[in-house]
């Protein structure tokens, strides 16, 4: 597991993301924790390695960026477009498979 203190690890995301210091400090740890044990299952360990901490932040980010959006992937509102991506970003995806364990 990342040896952070989740204090520490909430204060970064919330300074990197308008939309996560605008959310309380329990939804912000809820995702934290959601999103630990969804890179735990797709690199098929039980601990995250250090070097995945900043991808650990960048999709909470994202998550939090989401909020009220989910299940839409995309809209349009007076001419201006909107799409959402599916799954994880291509640049964490290559950073969680440098770490992935096979089954």
């Amino acid at each position: 597991m990342i040896n952070i203190d989740i204090k520490v690890l909430l204060e970064k995301i919330k300074r990197r993301s308008n939309s996560a210091a605008n959310q309380s400090d329990e939804l912000i740890n809820d995702l934290i924790e959601e999103t630990q044990e969804e890179i735990k299952a797709y690199i098929h360990r039980e601990d995250i390695p250090p070097s995945l901490e900043g991808s650990l932040i960048e999709l909470v980010i994202i998550k939090c960026n989401r909020l009220g959006t989910e299940g839409i992937s995309s809209e349009s509102f007076s001419g201006v477009s909107t799409s959402y991506i599916d799954g994880f970003p291509k640049d964490i995806t290559k950073k969680l498979r440098s770490c992935r364990k096979l089954p």
